[in-house]
């Protein structure tokens, strides 16, 4: 597994020069010999080409020129790739499953498959591989926080997160996390999801306080920024144990009341716009 700090983390394109020229470049002439003219491809013509390209391969055509790298680096270009990409109905569709045990060495094991909907639904036996997920040789527990345009979040322990691409098997390590107000007694719950109007990915934390689920702290991790920032004002009270989800540029979680006997009544959902962040 390899750790990408900096640089192209996700695929971004754009064109910073054009060519001047769209005829052909003037023939060359090497021991009396006239190399054939190459032509010169339209710049949008090859936008529109690397946008078709799978992520793979993009990484690896960074390397042919600057111009290349320069447009396979901008955030206008993996916008209209990550729209063809989830239009594209020959695109395959993965599941992950998480599967955890005890090792022989005392340890518990974590497992993280990946298997395709249509062998989950169509084969007589499923094929499941097992990821190299971040972090893995330590044994901790961790979750799946969500997913958004193949990027995954995953929680380590409590406070330590993660983005992961495992097209291109590089992740980065978000910056501390923990609570500013609360400083113990304290659990997170977390959502993932994607500002599509200025291109950021985005973690929202809230953090309840065991005592009493009165009290809260939220706060949102910009990847953009790369830093956290406190919400002051949130009408986030009592909620049910798990991440929240990802629909239509909006984080929901599910809020709950308790009854004489501790039951959970009174249900309902709340969100987070993660394009103003309310």
């Amino acid at each position: 597994m390899e750790s990408k700090e900096d640089g192209a983390f996700y695929i971004h394109l754009d064109l910073k020069k054009k060519p001047t020229n769209h005829s052909q470049l003037p023939s060359t002439s090497i021991k009396g010999s006239v190399l054939m003219t190459i032509p010169v491809l339209p710049a949008e013509l090859i936008t529109e080409i690397l946008s078709r390209v799978p992520v793979k391969s993009l990484l690896k055509f960074r390397s042919i020129s600057k111009s290349w790298l320069a447009l396979i680096s901008s955030p206008e270009f993996i916008n209209t790739h990550l729209s063809l990409s989830t239009n594209n109905k020959d695109y395959t569709h993965h599941l992950l499953t998480m599967n955890f045990g005890a090792a022989m060495n005392g340890l518990y094991e974590y497992t993280l498959k990946d298997t395709t909907l249509t062998s989950l639904l169509y084969e007589s036996v499923t094929e499941a591989f097992d990821l190299d997920y971040p972090y893995k040789k330590l044994h901790k527990y961790f979750s799946m926080v969500g997913s958004v345009n193949g990027l995954i979040c995953l929680a380590i322990e409590e406070y330590d997160l993660v983005l992961w691409n495992p097209s291109i098997r590089k992740y980065k390590k978000l910056p501390d996390s923990k609570p500013t107000l609360m400083k113990k007694d304290c659990w997170p719950l977390y959502g993932f999801g994607y500002n599509e109007f200025h291109y950021d990915y985005k973690v929202v934390a809230i953090f309840l306080k065991y005592s009493s689920r009165d009290q809260v702290e939220v706060k949102i991790y910009s990847l953009h920024s790369d830093s956290w920032k406190c919400v002051d004002e949130c009408p986030i009270k009592k909620l049910l144990n798990i991440s929240g989800k990802f629909v239509n540029g909006k984080l929901y979680w599910i809020t709950h009341g308790l009854d004489l006997f501790n039951m959970y009544k009174d249900g309902n959902i709340i969100s987070i716009d993660l394009a103003d962040e309310k």
